[in-house]
């Protein structure tokens, strides 16, 4: 290997580490994801920042002659109030939907197409122009409402000589004007204009015969608290027309549907499928497999054919994999850090060199954290911290279990702690396990991010891997890890006092 081969490498891989329409790199598919995507059918794409989702929905639009891929990407309407939100996204579908028609049908070649997308289009332009307006409005406002009312007198008198008469008419009216206020909700407003647009959908869906997926990319950048009623309202704008929605997001920081006095939202299983991208530590062989598959991948768009195994130690790639959390963007960031390392003079990379870069790169996880949390975020920095604190500084420790019937005695600590798992600070590694020695309960066993240890060789530490045995070939490494104290846990958050609380998901 050259350092001009690992410079080609690294060069591909930072051009194309974040999705762009201009991203060479595809999608890796072991698990059939893109096939199942291409159903018709609404579905939910899970899936940790970092792990694919964009890249997985970007080949769904590839190649795709059959249907037509409108795709929306929500974080840049996350700042935006609520039902607003829903309305700069519905005017992106309608924009996206008019250029599916604009200029594609001939006066001459096909008139009765070219007569019907004039009148969509019209319709379309009608619906911006109501849209527009609406934005400006509040969302919540009173009305007054003037009205007149009127009554009407008349009579008449005849009189004659002769042979001439005349008559007399009189007419009396009298006007009251009375004044009223009325409530004004734009969400009721859209939901009200829902047949028309439906009826829309389905008349541009004819027109251009093909079927439409609706794609909401990084869904969980909408307030979590407005989430269900946001997704209620273009599931309702989707159902029983050829228009499906395709909607990516961070599992455990969505909130798909509320229950009250009736069901809002979309429930997976009724109203839309799930699929699941995360590789977790739970089979770390095959996220090994999984990750040289990757920078196999890499050698062949770049041309050059890279022996991974003469530039990281064995120990060295399955901790990369362990940081990585199997998260293929962190995977390559720490990568690109590492073989920076190897230009610069390193000869081959060792297990330090992995902790030392996840480290390093710790702040930019924490940024996305704060990104990603919004209004959260504090709530979740004093649960990491208890965390960070018990296991790391007191058992000194990179593993933990936590008793699978007690935490659900605790939503909000066990809401914590799949919110920190889909954040990619702490991850999971077997979710139904028992302690060593067994007490007979069950408890899920985690690993804390390897950024989060104190240094690359803390003193009297104890790292494992996922699936490192003991001498007899048995779990009971991860099994004999320290138990998360949950009463002192919850004890610890109660004595913050903190006002606010996680909204629960599933």
């Amino acid at each position: 290997m050259t350092n001009t081969d690992l410079n080609k490498v690294l060069k591909y891989i930072e051009e194309n580490i974040r999705v762009t329409d201009q991203t060479s790199i595809e999608y890796l598919d072991p698990k059939g994801h893109i096939e199942r995507l291409d159903s018709k059918q609404n579905q939910i794409i899970f899936g940790r920042r970092g792990s694919g989702k964009s890249l997985l929905l970007k080949s769904l639009k590839e190649n795709k002659t059959e249907i037509s891929c409108i795709s929306i990407n929500l974080e840049d309407f996350k700042d935006i109030s609520f039902p607003n939100s829903i309305i700069q996204v519905l005017r992106s579908l309608i924009k996206q939907l008019k250029s599916e028609i604009t200029g594609k049908y001939s006066f001459f070649k096909a008139f009765n197409k070219w007569k019907e997308s004039r009148r969509i289009i019209k319709e379309y332009d009608r619906i911006l122009s109501k849209l527009e307006n609406r934005l400006a409005q509040p969302d919540n406002y009173d009305e007054s409402i003037r009205e007149k009312t009127g009554a009407k007198m008349s009579g008449e008198a005849k009189s004659g000589y002769a042979n001439s008469t005349a008559s007399l008419s009189a007419e009396q009216s009298e006007e009251r004007e009375t004044s009223k206020q009325i409530k004004i909700d734009k969400l009721n407003i859209l939901k009200n204009e829902l047949p028309d647009l439906k009826e829309l959908v389905n008349q541009t869906c004819n027109l251009i015969d093909k079927n439409i997926f609706l794609i909401l990319d990084d869904f969980y950048f909408i307030r979590k608290g407005d989430q269900p009623y946001f997704i209620d309202f273009f599931h309702r704008l989707c159902k029983n027309t050829n228009m499906f929605l395709k909607v990516a997001t961070i599992k455990h920081r969505s909130s798909l549907y509320v229950q009250g006095e009736s069901y809002v939202g979309m429930e997976i299983g009724h109203d839309a499928q799930a699929l699941n991208l995360d590789y977790s530590l739970e089979n770390f062989n095959a996220l090994v497999s999984f990750m040289r598959e990757l920078l196999d991948h890499v050698n062949t768009k770049v041309g050059v054919e890279i022996d991974y195994k003469n530039i990281l130690t064995e120990n060295a790639f399955r901790f990369l994999c362990l940081a990585s959390g199997g998260v293929p963007r962190d995977f390559f960031s720490l990568f690109i850090s590492l073989g920076n390392k190897m230009i610069n003079g390193d000869k081959s990379i060792s297990k330090p060199n992995v902790i030392d870069c996840s480290i390093e790169n710790l702040p930019n996880k924490l940024e996305a954290f704060k990104t990603d949390t919004a209004d959260e975020k504090e709530v979740l920095e004093h649960y990491l911290q208890f965390i960070r604190d018990e296991i790391i500084a007191t058992k000194k420790n990179n593993s933990f279990l936590v008793s699978n019937s007690e935490i659900q005695k605790h939503p909000q600590l066990n809401q914590a702690i799949k919110e920190l798992v889909d954040l990619r600070l702490i991850h999971v590694v077997n979710s139904n396990t028992s302690s060593a020695p067994s007490d007979g309960l069950r408890y899920s066993a985690y690993m804390v991010d390897i950024g989060l240890f104190p240094n690359s060789n803390p003193r009297d530490f104890k790292q494992i891997l996922p699936d490192e045995k003991d001498d007899r070939g048995r779990d009971d490494k991860i099994r004999s890890a320290p138990k998360l104290a949950i009463n002192k846990f919850q004890e610890y958050i109660d004595s913050l006092n903190i006002k606010s609380e996680l909204a629960l998901t599933e």
